[in-house]
């Protein structure tokens, strides 16, 4: 059985642990926070949905890892977001990290970097042939973006985020139809 976006919305409900653990009881395996920021903050995201209703959520491995700046610089983002990074990414190139936070204003003071991983896939994971695509995370990877531009972050520091892969097989091209001649 696919663990399709509509799979795991059918076992929502507004405590993000029970989704959870409803969730894991159809085979979905991830971690909190990844299920948390993606699945739960995100569950009524028509775009989002849109863009990952196809994934089979069944077939994808989590890893939290780090990147550099270099390679979060060529990071994919849906169209529809890309203002929320350009955004982030111009205010904090002219005036710095804002944020009413004072925890997240401290972490980009004293790190240089996010508090929570933004969750990034593989392009396979969603269908394209681009490298890693941000779902969620979109003004951190502004803010990051904007540090860089600032020289205040250097572009090769490294930055945790959680990478999602597919553990699918590919199907070699030109044999997707050949069981059903």
């Amino acid at each position: 059985m696919a663990i399709d976006w509509p799979a795991i919305e059918k076992q929502f409900t507004a405590d993000v642990a029970d989704h959870w653990a409803r969730a894991q009881s159809i085979g979905l395996e991830c971690p909190f926070d990844v299920f948390e920021q993606l699945f739960f903050d995100h569950h009524a995201d028509h775009y989002l949905i849109d863009v990952v209703r196809s994934v089979d959520w069944g077939n994808v491995e989590w890893a939290d890892t780090e990147l550099s700046g270099t390679v979060l610089r060529r990071v994919a983002v849906p169209r529809l977001y890309q203002h929320a990074v350009d955004e982030a990414r111009w205010r904090t190139r002219e005036e710095g990290v804002q944020d009413v936070r004072p925890a997240v204003m401290d972490q980009w003071r004293t790190a240089g970097t996010w508090i929570r991983a933004p969750i990034l896939v593989a392009g396979e994971v969603i269908g394209s042939s681009l490298g890693n695509e941000c779902l969620v995370g979109f003004s951190r990877l502004g803010n990051l973006l904007g540090l860089i531009d600032r020289q205040e972050v250097p572009e090769a520091a490294h930055h945790r985020v959680w990478l999602g892969r597919s553990t699918a097989k590919p199907v070699p091209v030109g044999t997707e139809n050949l069981g059903k001649i």
